[in-house]
């Protein structure tokens, strides 16, 4: 499927569940690669409706593409972006990147500055309270790996263990990243408050499959990510 073909697909998608919710649709929305023009033959179509009253996602394949509509209450979006949680850095990305198809052109920007107005007391409450959630464990599954000889599961706790430290990096900053996986991951390097050597740190990780150098890496890594908790006064 090309660009076209995607974008003209969700247009059909939109207009047909617009009609069947009616007042229910708040906006009917596009995001991820098709919306940002960036898609291939090979993606998938997402796409998110914000209503009113709860309705079920829609998942289905159209020829050889996924093609999702997730949807989520006007009430619930606001209480995430306002009240940062493990979600917030998602969500806030969400929001900043979407692309409405029909509905409020105008709810996307007021959903953004709701994230952007949320003071960093309560990202530092947010961080502390799901602290234990993110890194830790994942991290600590890299050793038990090793330890069990299941060297074949190790890069699968590298990228927990990455993406993870993503999001606690995201709620130490009070912000968030626009993209998934290792593009994510790059824009997190820029922030203000990073661990010592996390860019080079976090990409040696990510890219070599070299079980002795992940081991040794993620050992330096942790302990600047707890020496950064510790200056900030986090743990």
């Amino acid at each position: 499927m090309t660009h076209e073909e995607r974008y003209n697909l969700a247009l059909e998608i939109s207009e047909k569940l617009s009609r069947e919710m009616k007042d229910n649709l708040i906006c009917f929305c596009l995001y991820g690669s098709t919306s940002r023009g960036t898609d291939t033959h090979w993606s998938d179509l997402e796409m998110l409706m914000i209503t009113r009253e709860g309705v079920p996602k829609k998942a289905f394949l159209e020829g050889l593409v996924p093609v999702t509509t997730n949807s989520i209450t006007e009430k619930r979006l606001c209480g995430i972006l306002e009240e940062p949680g493990v979600e917030w850095p998602f969500y806030a990305g969400l929001v900043k990147n979407l692309v409405v198809l029909d509905g409020d052109v105008s709810k996307p920007a007021q959903y953004y500055d709701l994230a952007c107005r949320v003071p960093e007391e309560k990202f530092t409450r947010a961080l502390k309270s799901n602290l234990s959630e993110l890194v830790f464990e994942s991290c600590g599954r890299i050793f038990s790996c090793i330890a069990r000889k299941r060297y074949e599961d190790i890069y699968c706790a590298v990228i927990e263990t990455l993406l993870e430290m993503k999001t606690a990096l995201c709620l130490l900053n009070c912000t968030h990243v626009n993209h998934d996986y290792f593009e994510g991951l790059q824009e997190s390097f820029k922030f203000k408050k990073l661990p010592e050597r996390y860019p080079v740190l976090a990409t040696k990780m990510w890219k070599t499959r070299d079980q002795f150098c992940i081991a040794k890496n993620s050992r330096e890594l942790i302990r600047n990510y707890l020496y950064l908790l510790k200056s900030e006064e986090i743990i």
